[in-house]
């Protein structure tokens, strides 16, 4: 097969589901969406096994594989979750035709962003994201998503402004914004330097990292589960995808240093923000931002840094996007997102609240899933480039976010007793289970994703 035809694959598949979306036929989007999210999943199992290739519009290496696997992932389920979620769902206003079609223009965006070699090419991917994701969290049509996405368009517009402005820079001090040229020679000037700055900026402002990250909880708070689940499990990897290649142009310790700052603050508000959270979607998105922050510091970090990075990558978005469809089984089955009013969840839920007990357990970092594994690569990096002070100090803050969400959660599971909720379907509970079974199989595919790294080690 023809490599550059190989490595759009996902990218056709699901641009191919949004332009059947069109065509005005019964259930058409929702047969289309699941045949050509399979598609797109197959094809990323695909290219992981193929070679990494570099030409003047492609820049596919292990990280872009490992991206292209994670959003395969979660796209596919997202897709098989819709379809009995929003079958309950009693909203008149809402279309399946446009949520489809949003659906696979946005995570067609997600992939050409991955890999295309031109900087300014990636920043078109991930604007698109922004405007087809606004969309997608306003198509229940209610004025509190409604406003929710105007919030989210509004500062993540400002966050990607800056980085079109780090393009300028960059361009105007290279000469260039092909990856791969920038990586073998890029200019050691001021100018060069503060594009990157700038770009770490403008792309952490859709990453959800700190102190850009006030449209995240709204935003989880306010969209549908689905949403919501493929928003953190992939869409603020993408972004920080794009950070990580601003690290990689230019690695000098300023570079570095000021990205893990950026992490390290990151994690320290998340897990604050988490300890007084009462919303749960709310609690959810803070986590998220949390591993956000995580997988920055192993990206600035580098080496075995970058591996727990690319780790918590894979596990983090199988897992926390299983965590999303089991809040919206909650929210079906209690009607509200206060953990106040969630109570009795083991008795009322069973399958829902075992599920979820395993799943806040693995996005925390607990043993033995792949987000521990990560985790521990990331610190034993740390320990070895800035000694063991800023370890055990960055180590409180996760352990604090540990014990903010389990023992909420273990608040919303095990108190008081209920009647039991028999309205989901089967799909409803059993994505969510695979979804947090493949993130602890994560664990045991962390030499291949070693090999897959090898050349960015």
């Amino acid at each position: 097969m023809n490599q550059h035809i190989m490595y759009l694959l996902p990218l056709l598949f699901s641009l191919s589901g949004a332009v059947l979306c069109i065509i005005p036929v019964r259930y058409l989007e929702r047969t289309v969406s699941v045949l050509v999210s399979f598609l797109s999943l197959a094809a990323a199992v695909y290219l992981l096994f193929q070679p990494n290739y570099t030409d003047n519009f492609f820049y596919v290496d292990g990280l872009s594989k490992l991206l292209m696997l994670t959003i395969a992932l979660v796209y596919f389920s997202t897709v098989l979750y819709s379809m009995a979620y929003f079958k309950r769902k009693k909203n008149f206003l809402f279309q399946y035709r446009l949520y489809y079609f949003l659906m696979n223009i946005f995570v067609a965006a997600m992939f050409f962003s991955v890999v295309v070699d031109n900087l300014g090419l990636i920043w078109v991917g991930i604007e698109a994201t922004t405007v087809s994701s606004a969309l997608l969290v306003a198509t229940e049509n209610d004025q509190v998503s409604i406003e929710s996405a105007w919030r989210y368009v509004i500062i993540v517009s400002v966050g990607l402004a800056i980085s079109l402005i780090s393009m300028t820079f960059i361009y105007g001090s290279a000469g260039t914004l092909s990856m791969h040229e920038l990586i073998i020679h890029h200019p050691e000037n001021r100018v060069f330097l503060i594009g990157t700055l700038l770009g770490l900026v403008g792309f952490g402002t859709k990453a959800g990292i700190f102190p850009m990250h006030t449209w995240l909880p709204d935003v989880h708070g306010k969209a549908p589960s689905p949403v919501s689940a493929i928003f953190s499990g992939v869409l603020l990897p993408v972004a920080l995808y794009a950070m990580y290649r601003m690290i990689q142009i230019n690695p000098s310790v300023t570079v570095r240093l000021f990205s893990m700052i950026l992490g390290i603050l990151t994690i320290i508000s998340a897990a604050l923000l988490m300890a007084v959270q009462r919303n749960y979607k709310r609690m959810f998105a803070y986590s998220s931002m949390e591993n956000m922050g995580m997988i920055l510091v192993g990206f600035s970090l580098g080496g075995y840094g970058l591996l727990g990075a690319g780790i918590i990558i894979v596990s983090h978005g199988l897992a926390k996007s299983g965590i999303f469809f089991l809040t919206g089984n909650i929210l079906t089955a209690y009607h509200t997102t206060d953990m106040k009013g969630v109570n009795g969840l083991l008795s009322r839920m069973p399958r829902t609240a075992f599920t979820l007990f395993l799943a806040s357990m693995a996005v925390t970092g607990a043993p033995p899933f792949g987000i521990f594994a990560g985790e521990f690569f990331i610190f034993s990096a740390l320990i070895a480039s800035y000694g063991w002070g800023i370890a055990l100090f960055l180590l409180i803050f996760v352990a604090i976010a540990f014990i903010s969400v389990n023992f909420k959660v273990g608040k919303m599971i095990f108190t008081s007793h209920d009647e039991p909720y028999n309205g989901h379907s089967r799909i409803e509970t059993w994505i969510p289970v695979v979804n947090l079974t493949l993130s602890f199989l994560s664990l045991l595919c962390i030499p291949f994703f070693e090999m897959l790294l090898k050349n960015l080690l």
